[in-house]
């Protein structure tokens, strides 16, 4: 008997709990407006675009109204200037409920944040969507708004 359950119930087990995990993330997606598409930043002070493809993302974001550096060659505090006032990311992301994502950066202009994730929920009103960075409590951050600017 322990070896029928060995070679033929664990096995059977585990390809259902496989299935089942499977079905439960694409069910989240499927309840889920796609976020797919190219989108322009609509915030007050910073602006940029993110492109979120199936399966990867990523996004420039700027200060508005950056300073030119004054001749070629940066001095050392424009560069600082403009490290500061400007980030880019990119990685992978995936459902994790309706409407809400977590997103695994495989690149950052701030190398802390390499590797590191967060998850945010958005809503969609037309080609306007809302989005909220989930805090380490679950409650949403500040709202940021962006437009998607093709599909």
């Amino acid at each position: 008997m322990n070896k029928l359950i060995r070679s033929y119930v664990w096995p059977c087990l585990l390809a259902l709990s496989l299935a089942l995990t499977f079905l439960l993330y694409a069910q989240d997606a499927q309840k889920s407006p796609s976020i797919v598409g190219t989108y322009k930043y609509v915030l007050e002070d910073q602006e940029g675009m993110s492109i979120w493809t199936k399966t990867h993302f990523i996004g420039v974001l700027s200060d508005k109204n950056r300073k030119s550096f004054q001749g070629t060659e940066p001095t050392e505090s424009e560069k600082a200037d403009a490290f500061m006032s400007a980030n880019a990311d990119g990685g992978t992301y995936k459902f994790v409920g309706p409407s809400r994502v977590t997103v695994h950066r495989l690149f950052s202009t701030n190398p802390n944040l390499v590797g590191k994730e967060f998850t945010f929920e958005y809503e969609f009103e037309g080609d306007l969507v809302k989005y909220w960075i989930l805090q380490s409590d679950g409650t949403r951050g500040t709202m940021g708004t962006a437009r998607r600017v093709e599909k």
